[in-house]
């Protein structure tokens, strides 16, 4: 299992890399469309679980490197678990370069004089900095989500035709059950839980609230993940390579 990760981690790790310039592009460009600095953190936390699923799925299919992988004294089960492994780790190291990366860019703000607004609105105070660790925190349950029900799917039929069920799968899980509710009037069920939704936002406003946040996606996150790697090591097992 640990030399399966270290497979994974050891393709990820120089893709990362590179595709750091172009999730701090995109977390600015968020950032400046918004003017607000606290998605930053949250979609370098995203894009980083989802690239993790993505890419190293489409690197099993580069030169027949997921069946030279099975040439090794690695079990399928290793070779799931590893890639599970990896993605939360690239997820995680995404989250912390974004809050690190966010916290420095406001720190900057706050004592370097930026064109109008900018200095006030990008500035180092608590409601940005409890702000980003809810974007984070939030982004991590999205972007775990995705990433767990894509690996799967990509594990059972590969690249090319997983390209083709993704989106369906996708449509059944996500956008499905909101138009059978709203179609039967389910979402009218819902309406009581307002005045709940609203006091735990209120304390998802205070200092402790956003750590518990935190705390708790990271929770769900290891939850998602590990149904998801349940299903995929079946799935994986009864493919035909």
């Amino acid at each position: 299992m640990k030399r399966a990760y270290q497979i994974e981690m050891t393709v990820m790790h120089q893709y990362a890399r590179q595709r750091l310039a172009l999730g701090v592009f995109v977390a600015a460009c968020t950032c400046v469309g918004m003017g607000s600095i606290v998605a930053a953190p949250g979609v370098l936390t995203c894009m980083y679980f989802i690239m993790g699923a993505l890419a190293t799925s489409a690197y099993d299919e580069q030169n027949g490197w997921g069946l030279f992988r099975l040439t090794m004294p690695l079990s399928r089960r290793d070779v799931v678990i590893g890639r599970y492994g990896m993605i939360a780790t690239i997820g995680l190291i995404g989250m912390v370069t974004g809050l690190v990366g966010g916290t420095a860019l406001a720190a900057i703000a706050t004592v370097a004089p930026l064109p109008g607004d900018l200095s006030t609105t990008f500035g180092l105070t608590q409601d940005n900095i409890q702000a980003m660790v809810f974007s984070c925190a939030l982004c991590a349950v999205v972007g775990s989500g995705i990433a767990a029900v894509e690996t799967p799917v990509y594990l059972r039929f590969g690249q090319t035709k997983a390209t083709q069920w993704i989106p369906m799968i996708s449509v059944i899980l996500f956008i499905g059950p909101m138009m059978i509710l709203g179609a039967t009037g389910g979402l009218g069920n819902f309406a009581g839980i307002a005045d709940a939704l609203s006091a735990v936002f209120a304390f998802i406003e205070t200092p402790l609230g956003a750590i518990t946040s935190l705390a708790v996606s990271l929770v769900a996150v290891f939850l998602i993940l590990g149904v998801s790697a349940a299903i995929s090591i079946r799935l994986y097992e009864r493919r035909e390579l």
